[in-house]
């Protein structure tokens, strides 16, 4: 079986899912094993006859290929003097461009979901901050209150030590020494 090659980019796995949906607007895509399949397509672009289309996407060194292999009738559109050709290259540009933009399309959510999820951990450890200074502040009031009262308590063990001590030098004087 002869046919067109599309090299790409693109991952395996979402080229599969782009070449699946984008075939789908021609007819029942039937998938088996990695290889697709459209049988008796209206694809005007390429013909006003129906096709077969069968298809296959591999991978290799981050570069994934789309074969594609188009019978006309009896006959497979696979060399540049064939009927059909210059528009099953077109029809493959056009997959290429979808492709791309839904590629372009994943990444950008992608990355969407990624900022998102790290604007979502940034706000959790705002809000931890937030209140472990507001527990910190409330800590702080109670050793301020604390060190009041430790003042007034200073305060006044320091007039009773004082008076103790004014005791202590009358005691001392009547005794004489």
């Amino acid at each position: 079986m002869s046919g067109l090659n599309l090299a790409t980019s693109i991952p395996e796995k979402n080229l599969k899912e782009y070449w699946s949906s984008f075939l789908s607007k021609y007819g029942k895509v039937k998938s088996r094993k990695g290889a697709y399949s459209l049988e008796k397509a209206y694809v005007t672009d390429i013909s006003k006859n129906s096709l077969n289309l069968t298809s296959a996407i591999t991978s290799s060194r981050n570069i994934s290929t789309l074969f594609l292999a188009v019978q006309d009738g009896g006959n497979y559109i696979s060399s540049t003097s064939d009927a059909g050709y210059l528009e099953t290259e077109q029809f493959l540009k056009q997959f290429l461009t979808y492709a791309t933009a839904q590629e372009e399309l994943r990444l950008v959510k992608a990355d969407f979901t990624k900022t998102q999820d790290e604007q979502k951990k940034l706000v959790k450890e705002k809000d931890r901050l937030a209140k472990e200074i507001e527990k910190t502040e409330k800590d702080l009031t109670r050793l301020r209150e604390e060190l009041i009262k430790k003042d007034a308590e200073l305060t006044n063990y320091n007039s009773i030590l004082e008076n103790k001590q004014k005791g202590l030098k009358e005691v001392e004087a009547k005794n004489g020494k």
